[in-house]
């Protein structure tokens, strides 16, 4: 039997145990990076920047988006056999609620192309759809960061997401959705420059709600049908790095 989505499922579990990796690489990193500060102090680049309450810059990045499809058992089976990355920009402000805590929103817009891979497991036939979406995203993010380490900071950071796709089409085998709502996780490092932060972070998004129109109303060509009626359901998950620029 075809497995579906095998491949886009291989590799975001590979980046899942990136994360765990880069997690266990922090928490190192912060017990030990206090020790070698006091053996070697460093001029502090921007050293009241993070009295401000309120933070403001832009982002930019690189996004891997993949489908994750729960089928019916029926003979046509989906799957995103590899991830084509996007490209990603937005605005942020972030507003500090403690020492340690921070408030961010990052209104994002992604430019993703997908192509998903339908194939017949008894005939071996194949059809692949070019999903195109131009996305919105308006996350609301709680960043946790350790103490300032001269010029760098270690955080982790999750939250939650609502995304509206701008493109939509009909006569495709399968319509997602224009509404999402997804789960982040992320950890990254603000480093202090002389004239503005420079924060790289690691992101993993996992989407709530399934995308698939399963009514498809107004659908002209009722062939199309059988490859929606073979999906029970299918959530976005993505991998960002993202650059944000303070």
């Amino acid at each position: 039997m075809f497995k579906s989505n095998k491949t886009g499922n291989l590799a975001f579990s590979i980046c899942m145990k990136i994360l765990r990796i880069l997690l266990l690489a922090l928490v190192a990193f912060a017990s030990a990076a206090p020790l070698c500060a006091q053996k070697r102090q460093k001029v502090q680049n921007l050293p009241y920047v993070d009295q401000r309450r309120l933070h403001y810059g832009f982002l930019v990045g690189v996004n891997f988006s993949n489908v994750n499809f729960v089928h019916k058992g029926n003979d046509w089976f989906a799957s995103v056999p590899s991830l084509s990355p996007c490209f990603e920009v937005g605005l942020l402000g972030d507003m500090a609620l403690s020492q340690h805590v921070t408030l961010r929103s990052t209104p994002t817009l992604y430019f993703m192309q997908r192509d998903i891979t339908f194939r017949n497991a008894l005939s071996g036939k194949e059809t692949v759809q070019d999903l195109k979406s131009t996305y919105m995203e308006l996350p609301v993010t709680m960043k946790v960061a350790t103490r300032r380490l001269v010029n760098y900071r270690p955080y982790i950071a999750f939250g939650v997401s609502a995304w509206y796709d701008w493109t939509h089409e009909e006569e495709t085998p399968v319509v997602f959705g224009r509404f999402d709502a997804s789960f982040h996780v992320a950890m990254g490092c603000d480093f202090y420059l002389p004239f503005f932060k420079f924060c790289p972070e690691l992101r993993f998004n996992f989407g709530l709600l399934d995308m698939i129109d399963h009514d498809r109303k107004g659908l002209k060509d009722p062939a199309m049908m059988q490859y929606t009626d073979a999906i029970r359901s299918a959530r976005n998950n993505s991998v960002s790095l993202v650059f944000y620029f303070e």
